[in-house]
């Protein structure tokens, strides 16, 4: 199976902070939801089962809650400043020379956004008369988990070391000694032959070749 580039992961992690902070924007929790007098007649039981899934489609669908920009005190900055951290240390992941650090922060700070969403969705501020959650609390979850996923896969690939290529100043090694060619076995280069001059007097002419 093909794996994600870098690049890729890094898109990743920024949409998702991206849809985190945007998500903080929608409705994260509502007050205890009024039975209407239809829902209340008389003979009509509702369940546990039925109340599960009913409180469940209001979670998604019901826009009658509080946004997270009004729920929160300090989670709100908290998450933007999480947010804004995983993006820069995705980001630096990729740039060498700087991947090592990047990388242990960044697997920190995508946990710790992971954390804290899990917190705010598992604690309902019912001090403040909210008892129900919202869909914009689990758009935050699914978002982080898409960035810390990301971040865990950039984190834990392996550093690229970058290629280091001939330089331009290298000299060429010597050639070796005349003397290692004979050293090695190899045959002697064939001597030199040269013909006699030819001889227009009365001497007689060489028969062949002479060596040096």
């Amino acid at each position: 199976m093909r794996t994600l580039s870098f690049r890729s992961n890094v898109l990743f992690i920024i949409a998702a902070c991206a849809g985190l902070i945007a998500s903080l924007g929608r409705d994260w929790y509502a007050p205890e939801y009024a039975v209407t007098v239809e829902e209340a007649r008389i003979g009509d039981v509702t369940g546990p089962v039925e109340g599960f899934f009913s409180r469940l489609l209001r979670e998604f669908t019901a826009t009658d809650g509080v946004s997270g920009w009004v729920a929160f005190t300090t989670t709100d900055s908290l998450l933007c400043g999480l947010a804004a951290l995983t993006v820069v240390t995705a980001i630096m992941s990729i740039v060498p020379g700087a991947e090592a650090i990047a990388r242990d922060v960044l697997r920190a700070a995508a946990l710790a956004m992971l954390g804290v969403v899990v917190v705010k969705i598992a604690r309902i501020p019912e001090a403040a008369g909210l008892a129900e959650r919202r869909q914009g609390a689990w758009i935050a979850l699914g978002v982080v988990g898409i960035a810390a996923s990301s971040a865990f896969t950039l984190a834990n690939a392996p550093i690229r070391r970058r290629r280091v290529g001939p330089s331009l100043y290298d000299t060429p090694a010597p050639a070796p000694p005349l003397s290692s060619y004979y050293a090695s076995g190899s045959p002697a280069p064939p001597a030199a032959t040269v013909m006699s001059p030819v001889h227009t007097t009365g001497s007689t002419p060489p028969q062949g070749p002479h060596t040096l």
